[in-house]
């Protein structure tokens, strides 16, 4: 994609961001009176501004994805109005400041190394599996293929983690906690992906669920985002849907590119 539409979705996306996160903030919060009728949920735009110590009409630039340079300090301001947690304002730095991540390596196909193949052995009898930056599987060991129903690397729907949880129905049944898992999934990815977000390995992830899955579509609205948890996840399995616990890690191999992750599932005793 040209740097120029990169550049210009980067700022759609910053723009949607701020404005999403502006709509949550409770008027309260700082102070302001809710007693007159309002135009809007959540703060407004002016409130923003005069709360950030910027002019109305910059921040509105800003929402509306025009050209314009925060510095540091204007970001660490509207980070402190509009309440953002610390993965949170970490987003809204790498969607205003690019240029300060690290520059993305190019893209491969890491799944011809065998030593990820050997790496997933050795972490048997957990069920693993390694994921690109698109979250596509690139190789699983024999028990994550028989715990997730097994994996299709040349079917589009199977050969990605966020298309197998919103477009297979097996996937859906096998987390007992799918509306717990599904959102903190899209708002890890939406994290995960800031610094190429418009990618064609990420577009190919993300425009076909946001036309097949209302419900994915609604929950990208929300512009959510996440660090990696360590937490359980409940997934049903055997003959009579029983429910087991496991203890979930997402994990980046020493040594390789930042983009490659190895999720573990330890089942909990």
């Amino acid at each position: 994609m040209p740097e120029r539409t990169a550049q210009a979705d980067r700022r759609k996306e910053l723009g949607r961001f701020l404005r999403t996160m502006r709509e949550r903030v409770e008027p309260s919060r700082h102070g302001i009176s809710t007693g007159t009728r309002r135009r809007a949920p959540g703060l407004l735009r002016e409130e923003v501004a005069l709360l950030a110590g910027i002019s109305a009409t910059w921040y509105t630039w800003l929402e509306q994805g025009r050209e314009a340079n925060p510095s540091a300090q204007v970001l660490n301001a509207l980070a402190e109005v509009l309440k953002l947690l610390p993965v949170e304002r970490e987003h809204l730095f790498k969607l205003a400041k690019p240029e300060w991540l690290p520059e993305a390596p190019p893209t491969g196909n890491p799944s011809s190394e065998s030593w990820i193949t050997d790496l997933l052995a050795m972490l048997s009898p957990n069920p693993a599996y390694a994921l690109d930056r698109a979250w596509d599987f690139i190789a699983w060991n024999d028990e994550a293929a028989s715990l997730f129903g097994g994996f299709d690397p040349e079917d589009p729907a199977k050969r990605n983690l966020l298309k197998r949880l919103f477009l297979d129905a097996a996937w859906r049944a096998l987390f007992a906690d799918w509306e717990v898992v599904a959102r903190s999934a899209i708002a890890q990815f939406r994290a995960a992906t800031v610094g190429y977000a418009s990618a064609s390995d990420i577009r190919a992830v993300l425009d076909p669920l946001r036309a097949l899955s209302p419900e994915f579509e609604r929950q990208w609205a929300e512009m959510r985002v996440e660090g990696a948890p360590i937490w359980s996840k409940g997934l049903v399995v055997g003959p009579r849907g029983e429910v087991v616990t496991y203890d979930y890690f997402m994990l980046t191999p020493a040594g390789v590119d930042k983009e490659m992750t190895v999720s573990l599932y330890r089942k909990r005793d």
